[in-house]
C-alpha cells in the first residue's frame, strides 16, 4: 500500500535527481522537486537576468539555490 501511495504522490510531485558541483569543485547528487521557470533567479553583480533555479532539497530538506552552469546532470527519478 505504501508503494502506491508513493506512485501517485510522485505522479502529482514528481522528482528529479540532479548533480551538482559546487563554487569548490565537490561533485555531489540532490534529489529535488521539479524545477520551474517561476523560481529562477539572476546575478545583479554579472549582469544576468537568469542564472540558476531553486527548489526543495529532499537531502537537506530545504529549499536550495542551484545555478545552471554547475549542473552536470538532471533526470526523473
Amino acid at each position: 500500500m505504501l508503494k502506491l501511495i508513493t506512485k501517485i504522490k510522485n505522479f502529482f510531485n514528481p522528482l528529479y535527481n540532479l548533480v551538482y558541483t559546487d563554487v569548490k569543485g565537490l561533485t555531489q547528487m540532490y534529489t529535488i522537486t521539479k524545477p520551474r521557470h517561476a523560481n529562477e533567479f539572476g546575478n545583479a553583480k554579472q549582469g544576468l537576468s537568469v542564472v540558476g533555479f531553486r527548489a526543495h532539497c529532499y537531502n537537506r530538506n530545504g529549499v536550495r539555490s542551484f545555478r545552471y552552469d554547475r549542473i552536470v546532470s538532471l533526470n526523473k527519478a
